[in-house]
């Protein structure tokens, strides 16, 4: 419905710390409590190598969650935070490292670390030690010192990714005129570079402030890194990064940049996308050391170390590359002007994903998009590129992957690329007219496949069913409204059965997610939509027994605004007249008036929802008496 960046997904580690956890949950509470008295004990000493003890005993307690409200509530933040600014090189490394970790957890944990006071000692740190800083190649803590740099970036970036609050602090300091000094890849190193443009693709989006400084300080960097030569996933995220943040700048509205810097940026989205991530990873997987019989691994040992570990950097990479080219796109085709501007228009939620919501009804998500983007996604093949990466590497290859603890990060990283794709592609179908996705079929068929990776994949992996289950509603969408909702001469599931859906039916009903249990519901309803332009005694069973599921799982319902999709999607199905005779038949009207006030009463207790939810439910409830009224006419003159 919106851009993918705006409602942040679960966040996840970004980095595989050493996996003692076993040994962590066996520590009794009081062992654990004196840990934390020795670790503060430890960071209030005046010797180095006490402090550096005691932050990484730290370091090792937020490895295992269960820790983290201890670790809160004893205030270890607001004592290790300003170990950032300690003389000792290795002092500010163990901090720099434990505190982005932590950062990683959860972003209720950001927040409790901005109640301990976080932001002043990182704000320090850039302040003191980032201004004039640059690699001394002589210096014995250069790779040590890198390291804190990076780290403190990391920790940056998740803070305000995470806390409004962070935002606020980073734009009354000096941090974002610091910088844009290191996108200098003549003088930084690219790990550098890289990590500073990924903060900034984060903290500039959605503030004019940054935007502003930003476009002062490194508008010349940021275009020279565009201009990268070669092919090396190292460049490719960089140029990448700087699309990213370059795109961020103009407010999201790639159109305020001239033509030909519109093509060069696409174009060089398209290349990031052009790499096989699968063969890429297989080939990984081949190098990959495997576990004998006993599940022991041999690790490789010196030149075979380091390339194995080169390989690994350059996939890992090439995969970060691709995810963030990703999140690009969608945010490129995301409808943009309706993102901040209410919505009173009494159409459903599902028209609301193919119209900008804006109040210019009738108009298409892929009439909005501007011809110039709209021709470099067609050109670029950029939809066909983005649905390459919602397919996985074999099998085989990402059970190696997931054994070998050096390359669980790929792993892990496949696993998201994968779910940003799909979410990236449920934009695409909005906006990219269907005759340059194949035409019905061939969104038919994305239906079909996304079904594949939606219910019969790990079914323990709710972003990939809420990712896949939002595309396979938006591929219904399209079939809907193609050709401006005229969908009569639509026979693709005419000869739909009972059977073939019981699997999705199943779904809703063992489905403990909401916005997965919102999807299928809307997508069975779309179903039986479709099925109305061709009644004959099995598609009118089929359209009675979903209309009887829904009406069944809305009684159920605990969340009001899922209620609320499920009445909306009756609603949509029983609008047409030639529905009027199963009307009758499944008694709607009697069970829509029971519904009602359960609607009603669940939308006074639960009112604190977000602003997309808040306008479906509005709808619904204004909706539905004047519906059943209209049935009910319609049913008496039968």
């Amino acid at each position: 419905m919106g851009k993918i960046r705006k409602s942040k997904p679960p966040r996840s580690k970004r980095s595989l710390a050493a996996d003692n956890s076993d040994e962590e949950e066996q520590l009794p509470v009081d062992n654990k409590e004196n840990a934390v008295q020795t670790i503060l004990d430890q960071l209030q000493g005046a010797d180095i190598e006490e402090k550096y003890c005691g932050l990484q005993t730290f370091a090792m307690l937020i490895e295992n969650p269960e820790n983290i409200p201890l670790i809160i509530n004893r205030g270890l933040v607001k004592m290790a935070a300003p170990m950032l600014l300690d003389p000792a090189s290795s002092v500010r490394n163990a901090a720099a490292g434990a505190l982005r970790n932590m950062s990683t957890v959860a972003m209720e944990t950001c927040d409790a670390m901005m109640e301990q006071d976080v932001m002043t000692p990182v704000t320090f740190y850039f302040h003191e030690h980032a201004e004039s800083w640059v690699p001394d190649p002589n210096s014995k803590t250069k790779d040590e010192d890198i390291d804190t740099f990076i780290q403190c970036v990391n920790l940056l970036l998740n803070l305000c990714e995470s806390s409004d609050l962070a935002v606020k602090y980073l734009g009354q300091s000096r941090i974002l005129d610091i910088l844009p000094r290191y996108l200098d890849l003549g003088t930084f190193t690219s790990e550098i570079v890289t990590a500073v443009l990924q903060c900034l693709f984060v903290v500039v989006e959605d503030n004019p402030a940054a935007m502003a400084k930003i476009k002062t300080n490194a508008e010349k960097q940021l275009e020279t890194l565009l201009g990268l030569e070669g092919t090396d996933p190292s460049i490719l995220l960089v140029k990448t990064l700087a699309a990213g943040v370059i795109i961020n700048t103009c407010g999201g509205n790639i159109t305020t940049l001239p033509v030909d810097f519109i093509r060069r940026i696409m174009t060089i989205l398209a290349n990031t996308l052009s790499v096989d991530h699968r063969l890429i990873c297989s080939q990984l997987s081949s190098n990959v050391p495997l576990s004998d019989g006993s599940g022991k691994v041999e690790a490789p040992k010196g030149k075979a170390a380091q390339q194995l570990d080169s390989q690994i950097q350059s996939v890992t990479q090439m995969l970060t590359a691709q995810q963030s080219s990703i999140e690009i796109i969608a945010n490129i085709c995301s409808c943009e002007d309706g993102d901040d501007q209410g919505n009173d228009s009494s159409e459903s939620d599902e028209a609301d994903e193919e119209l900008c919501g804006n109040g210019d009804e009738g108009v298409l998500a892929e009439d909005k998009l501007p011809p110039e983007v709209l021709e470099a996604f067609i050109s670029l093949e950029i939809f066909d590129k983005v649905w390459a990466r919602t397919q996985l590497p074999a099998q085989n290859v990402m059970l190696i992957l997931k054994e070998y603890e050096g390359s669980q990060l790929i792993y892990k990283r496949l696993l998201s690329l994968q779910t940003r794709a799909l979410l990236c592609v449920n934009n695409l179908l909005s906006t990219i007219p269907i005759e340059n996705l194949g035409g019905v079929n061939g969104v038919y068929k994305i239906w079909v496949d996304t079904g594949k990776l939606a219910f019969k994949q790990d079914s323990e992996n709710e972003n990939l069913s809420e990712s896949a289950t939002a595309v396979m509603r938006a591929a219904l969408d399209k079939i809907k409204f193609r050709d401006n909702g005229n969908s009569s001469d639509c026979n693709l599931f005419s000869d739909l059965a009972l059977s073939d859906i019981e699997l999705m039916l199943t779904g809703i009903k063992e489905c403990q997610v909401p916005e997965i249990r919102s999807n299928l519901i809307r997508m069975v309803g779309i179903l039986a939509l479709l099925l109305v332009n061709n009644l004959n005694d099995v598609t009118g069973n089929v359209i009675c027994t979903i209309t009887e599921f829904i009406l069944e799982q809305a009684h159920k319902e605990n969340e009001v605004w899922v209620l609320a999709e499920a009445i909306d999607t009756l609603v949509d199905l029983y609008s047409e007249d030639e529905t009027d005779v199963l009307a009758a038949k499944v008694k709607l009207t009697d069970k829509l008036a029971i519904l009602a006030p359960i609607l009603k009463n669940k939308a006074r207790q639960q009112k604190r929802l977000p602003k997309e939810y808040k306008v479906l439910v509005s709808t619904a409830t204004s909706n539905l008496p004047r519906f059943i009224k209209y049935k009910k006419d319609r049913i008496s003159r039968l």
